[in-house]
């Protein structure tokens, strides 16, 4: 769409995350790509959103595609994860802290319930223009940031986790692993 190839992205956010074992947490559900794209691979995963409406979509897809299965849906706000700390191994954000009321809220228990690493996904400048032109097609306008990912990136490495940072054609990927004394 546009030039903005979904699968391809998340394949891309994928490879960057490396390899995976143990509990994964996905904030921000939305239509349920990643959580397509994660089960396609195997891996069984807890996705959280606000909207219920996005998530029966999600269920939806991935009914359709014969995957619900490995995905367990929850209605909550990722500004107060219901989970103890370091409660999963892994975290996946994508496309979603761009709709974030309170970005470092998120981050902050984003920190607090993954135990090794967070991988965060998000539009790049061009990515938000696609995303634009997206949204006018149904008369929307798309949310605008409150944080920038250099803004998220800034934030995980106070928090003493270790940044990486790659750019895709229309998004931009923070993986931040914790120390080994942080867990």
């Amino acid at each position: 769409m546009y030039g903005y190839d979904i699968p391809k992205a998340r394949n891309f956010v994928l490879f960057k995350a490396g390899k995976m074992r143990g509990r994964i947490l996905e904030v921000g559900t939305g239509r349920g790509h990643m959580a397509a794209a994660l089960a396609k691979s195997g891996f069984r995963l807890v996705s959280i959103d606000l909207d219920r409406e996005a998530q029966k979509s999600a269920r939806a897809n991935l009914k359709t595609l014969k995957l619900e299965k490995a995905v367990t849906f929850r209605i909550m706000n990722a500004e107060k994860l219901l989970y103890q700390d370091n409660c999963f191994d892994y975290l996946l954000s994508v496309n979603f802290i761009h709709h974030a009321e309170n970005p470092v809220k998120c981050l902050k228990e984003m920190v607090r319930v993954s135990k090794i690493k967070i991988i965060l996904a998000d539009l790049n400048k061009r990515g938000e223009k696609i995303m634009e032109k997206v949204h006018a097609l149904d008369g929307h306008r798309h949310a605008a940031s409150k944080m920038t990912m250099f803004g998220a990136r800034d934030y995980l490495r106070e928090a003493g986790l270790m940044t990486k940072i790659y750019r895709d054609v229309c998004q931009t990927v923070i993986v931040a692993e914790k120390k080994p004394g942080l867990i």
